[in-house]
């Protein structure tokens, strides 16, 4: 029996064996696996209304949160791609992996807002800008106003691949502008596998994240830790 490696599964088998363990505390918040799905739900529901679809490009500008994290199984469910932006960047480095990746959609968190609004106009294929911990002077989406308009029922998954990309890292630029480079569901899917290995990860374990979500170093965590 051939089965897929695609990401989505780390968080199924996470509800499925511990859906009323808690999944992530973030700055006082806390979630189990089984409200940590729905809010999932809910963001990919609220996705496809936007016109997210398969192979299209999501961006994250965020610090490693709740939202972040939502953001990650959120985006592959539709078999959209998600393109995490580096929070150490300038407004022009934004503009040009925003344009270059062709994102669609943007997710920004309210204290890195502030690096979009001077690349805003200039943004040619971003339609719609949503702001985690909204500030009510930021006249953009609420992230958590919108997401409780969707319902945080089982999505309906298109067809994946593991062979799909899903994510868009950008690399540094040293010697010219970033480059996107692509990862399959199965390269995370097997970095995840490794990484639990070697760490000796288990269901007893509480796990301090502090490597970047948008860096490649710190993209198993949210996958092998489920």
């Amino acid at each position: 029996m051939n089965v897929p490696l695609v990401l989505t599964q780390f968080l199924d088998r996470a509800v499925s064996l511990y859906g009323d363990k808690t999944a992530m505390i973030c700055s006082g918040r806390a979630l189990t696996y089984k409200q940590l799905n729905e809010r999932v739900n809910q963001l990919s529901h609220g996705l496809k209304q936007l016109g997210v679809e398969k192979g299209d490009r999501v961006a994250y500008l965020a610090p490693n949160t709740l939202e972040m994290l939502e953001g990650f199984y959120g985006v592959f469910q539709l078999g959209a791609v998600m393109v995490p932006l580096n929070t150490r960047l300038k407004p022009d480095d934004y503009l040009f992996i925003l344009n270059h990746s062709e994102s669609k959609v943007l997710f920004v968190d309210q204290d890195l807002y502030h690096f979009i609004v001077p690349i805003k106009e200039q943004l040619q294929t971003v339609k719609t800008i949503i702001v985690h911990q909204k500030n009510v002077e930021t006249d953009e989406i609420d992230y958590d106003k919108w997401l409780a308009q969707h319902p945080s029922t089982p999505f309906d998954r298109p067809d994946i691949d593991e062979n799909d990309v899903c994510s868009l890292l950008y690399t540094s630029g040293t010697t010219g502008n970033p480059k996107g480079v692509m990862l399959t569901h199965r390269n995370n899917y097997l970095h995840a596998l490794v990484s639990m290995h070697h760490l000796r990860v288990s269901d007893q374990d509480t796990y301090l994240h502090i490597l970047p979500m948008f860096h490649v170093n710190g993209w198993g965590a949210p996958f092998y830790l489920n």
